[in-house]
Order: structure tokens, then sequence, then C-alpha cells
């Protein structure tokens, strides 16, 4: 049987086995940057501004209030800013950004290095991009939207995005039932989002 590939608009969403591999296989600097951009579901330019920005951050209550001048920029980026909800993971992932500092890659960079890992990791190449992360955070908390309490809002508020966007791009993309091992990996992992 052929492994199951998911990916949305170019971009691959792996399941937690598949991200433990991909991370095993990149080096420190990468393993911050994608730690960080895992568990907070940051657009990479938002991640940069915030490696610059660590009053954003605030660990006592696990937010980051992205401001309008670090959110993105595009044109169908219609939320200016928003707060970023944080699991403890979360918080230890930027905890260790900010203590020991991470390397400016840019995207182009970046890919490369993660299609390298990908390869090393055996889980192949195709739709792996820094633009992944995102997509891979917000496909788990709609998928373990029931046992965490967590609904469609709380989605979209952390992330910034419509309702509208994350039913048309989210909703089923796994579709796994609540006794398979990789939804279970997603709950787990995912565990205090909501508090």
């Amino acid at each position: 049987m052929d492994k199951r590939i998911v990916e949305r608009e170019g971009s691959r969403i792996l399941i937690p086995a598949e991200y433990k591999l991909l991370r095993e296989n990149l080096n420190q600097n990468y393993r911050i940057i994608s730690d960080v951009l895992l568990n907070t579901g940051m657009r990479i330019v938002e991640f940069w501004k915030f490696t610059e920005n660590r009053q954003w951050y605030h660990p006592s209550i696990r937010v980051i209030d992205l401001p309008k001048e670090g959110a993105c920029k595009k044109e169908k980026c219609t939320t200016t800013n928003r707060t970023i909800r944080l699991t403890e993971r979360g918080c230890r992932a930027i905890d260790t950004m900010f203590e020991v500092g991470v390397i400016y890659r840019n995207k182009d960079t970046m890919r490369q290095a993660l299609m390298r890992a990908a390869e090393r990791a055996g889980i192949g190449t195709q739709g792996i991009n820094p633009k992944m992360y995102r997509k891979w955070i917000i496909s788990w908390l709609v998928e373990a939207r029931k046992e965490l309490g967590i609904d469609a809002l709380d989605i979209t508020s952390s992330m910034g995005h419509t309702e509208a966007t994350l039913k048309a791009h989210y909703l089923g993309v796994f579709g796994c039932s609540d006794t398979d091992p990789d939804h279970r990996d997603m709950v787990e992992y995912l565990k205090g989002w909501k508090r």
C-alpha cells in the first residue's frame, strides 16, 4: 500500500511521527526555527519579525501578541494583529529560541535544507517547504479540536484566518478516528493549547 501524502496548496502536512523524523535530520538552528514555526503557526515573515521583538511574548499567560507591524503584509492577509495561543511545549520552543538565538535563513535556503532533511528522513520531498508548519498546526488543531475543547473561532483568531478559509482548506484533512495513533499524537502534541 502506498503511503498517503497530504498536501494543501503545495505544502505538505506531516503527521507528528513524520515531523519527528524530519526534525531529527535538521541542524540545531533549523530545529529551533521548526519548533517555533510549528508551535506558533506564524508565517515566515512574522516569525523573523518576532525574533527581534521578544516583548510580544508573554510566557506567563502562554500567548504572543502579534501587532500590526509584525503581521503579514500581503493583501490577502486581512488580520492585521492577533493573539497567538501557545502550549507549554510552544513556550519551551520560544524560550530556547531567545536563549540560544537563531541565524536568519531566507525561504529558498530554508526550503533546500528542509528538503535535504526530508530526504534523509525517508519521508520524501514532495510539498516540503517553510510554509508547511503553519498548515500542520492548523490541520492538527482542527483534527484534535473536539478532545481539546477547541472551536473554530479559537483556531481562526489565533491563526488570523476566517472560518471560511478554515473550512475550505483544513476541515477533514486527516479524517482520523479518535483511536488512530496519528490522531492521538496530534492531541498529545497540542495538549494545553486552549488551557
